[in-house]
């Protein structure tokens, strides 16, 4: 039959009890200020409440001596049966705050810079609205640097575009991004009708990434049938880059993710090219070799999937 709560015994009472019971074992003499002080008890509330509990009990549960505070026989019996509970509380306390730590886990994650800047965003707004108590701690680099943090398990993810999967990481196509070619609305090409075959583009020097990055890897791939592009100029930024283009210093070569907002405001224009120019790659999640993530890192990969 079930007991109702208003009958149940106070938790800090029990909490006391035990306590005292627990300082007699040891050999030791404690007070009911002493008890009070251990479970966060202010005394005056302490003894208030062990006084109530005698009251309503009927029951001479302590004896207080000028050396301390005794339990009775009765007392002992009461704190005994009280103990299991007591600990059983305190298990479910540290379970509390383990779901609260679990719901509040940081997930460790590095993108590439066209990743972070025009994908992520969004990604991480779903995955918050799905999972309001994680954190993430994110870190930016090229896709060589994503690729080594996640080798050294400095990360749980890695999200980079490029066209191959990194040596000594587990990894999985997540989708596929687009490169274009851009020029400044005074750039000849602007006006031209014939898409740019590979060769003319290989040898025109182009604005692109540094090495190291996706976007680089992918220029560098699709050209290297036709000696690989020539440079005019290499930025760690796709902003440098779209304001290097903007001022007609010589055509780009970047995501139409970066270039989007720049082409459809007229600043750029983008230049059709030959089919044998092969400017896509896979956008790829990457993750730590000889392991699967877990938990929330799981959770965004599979939000990520879905996209």
């Amino acid at each position: 039959m079930p007991l109702p709560v208003h009958e149940l015994p106070d938790t800090r009472v029990l909490v006391l009890l035990v306590h005292l019971l627990r300082a007699g074992r040891d050999g030791e003499m404690s007070s009911i200020g002493e008890a009070a002080r251990a479970v966060g008890l202010a005394q005056p509330h302490a003894s208030r409440a062990l006084r109530s509990f005698e009251a309503e009990s009927g029951l001479r549960l302590l004896v207080r001596t000028p050396r301390g505070t005794v339990l009775t026989e009765q007392g002992r019996a009461v704190a005994a049966w009280a103990e299991p509970v007591v600990d059983g509380l305190v298990r479910v306390r540290d379970g509390l705050t383990a779901l609260r730590r679990e719901r509040a886990v940081e997930v460790s994650v590095s993108a590439s810079l066209t990743v972070a800047e025009f994908l992520l965003p969004v990604w991480l707004e779903r995955f918050r609205a799905a999972r309001p108590g994680a954190r993430v701690a994110l870190e930016v680099a090229n896709s060589l640097e994503v690729a080594r943090a996640v080798r050294a398990s400095r990360v749980e993810l890695g999200l980079i575009e490029s066209p191959g999967a990194p040596e000594g990481v587990e990894s999985q196509v997540i989708g596929e991004d687009e490169l274009i070619v851009a020029v400044s609305p005074g750039h000849p090409w602007a006006r031209r009708r014939a898409p740019v075959g590979a060769a003319e583009l290989a040898a025109t020097p182009l604005l692109v990434r540094e090495p190291g990055s996706g976007t680089r890897d992918a220029v560098d791939r699709a050209l290297a049938g036709w000696g690989g592009p020539a440079i005019a100029a290499e930025h760690s930024s796709n902003a440098a880059i779209r304001v290097a283009a903007r001022a007609g210093i010589a055509p780009c070569a970047l995501s139409r993710l970066a270039l989007h907002e720049a082409v459809h405001s007229g600043a750029l224009v983008e230049v059709a090219h030959a089919p044998e120019v092969r400017l896509t790659r896979p956008l790829r999640a990457l993750w730590p070799a000889g392991t699967r993530p877990r938990g929330a890192a799981a959770e965004l990969l599979d939000l990520v999937r879905q996209r």
